[in-house]
């Protein structure tokens, strides 16, 4: 079971990160779990009017409340079988009795174990995405110049680095967004030569 409590963790525990700032000087940053800041995104937004300051704002809060939705919803069909109590405003309390009621039990935990890490990753893409930065060009292995964005519309730049924001050397990647092409560069010497080789084919 300890996937089942590692699942279970990640969403109910506070966490820390390491930061570098821009005087390559490190900073440690504390998160609250992750099921919280869901609720959190989602509170802030009713707080606001529902709406958030922007567009950007707008869709974000809405994504949020839709994944805290079916969270909740899971969650509590979870809990009506192990026969403990689903707070509905208290997602992280309601997970951790669900957790220990089904230890005492049989239930086979992979399931569980997979839907626990959908919800992090889901939460984590939601609420801190990955910094992308479109490269001009063409994708070096299926030659694309364009590719369909998530709206459905016709785009530059198809190849894109990715980095996250609290350690960008090493979470550094890029990728083709084609959505026939599964091309992917890892870490930063690759991403290195992938730029140098766009850079020298557009302006060859």
């Amino acid at each position: 079971m300890t996937d089942l409590s590692d699942a279970v963790n990640a969403l109910t525990k506070p966490s820390r990160t390491k930061v570098i700032r821009d005087d390559n000087t490190t900073v440690t940053v504390h998160h609250d779990p992750l099921l919280a800041q869901l609720e959190q995104a989602v509170t802030s937004a009713i707080g606001n009017g529902g709406g958030g300051g922007s567009a950007t704002g707008s869709v974000l809060n809405d994504e949020a409340l839709y994944r805290l939705t079916v969270i909740r919803t899971q969650l509590g069909d979870w809990c009506r079988l192990v026969n403990v109590k689903h707070d509905r405003q208290d997602a992280v309390q309601s997970l951790r009795r669900w957790h220990v009621a089904f230890l005492g039990g049989t239930g086979e935990a992979d399931f569980y174990v997979k839907a626990l890490r959908g919800w992090a990753y889901t939460i984590v893409e939601l609420l801190d995405p990955p910094k992308t930065v479109p490269l001009a060009g063409a994708c070096p292995v299926c030659k694309a110049v364009n590719w369909v964005g998530p709206d459905d519309t016709l785009r530059a730049s198809p190849v894109a680095v990715m980095y996250d924001h609290a350690n960008p050397y090493r979470s550094v990647r890029a990728m083709c967004r084609v959505e026939t092409c599964d091309a992917e560069w890892v870490g930063a010497d690759s991403v290195e030569e992938l730029v140098e080789e766009m850079s020298e084919a557009d302006h060859g």
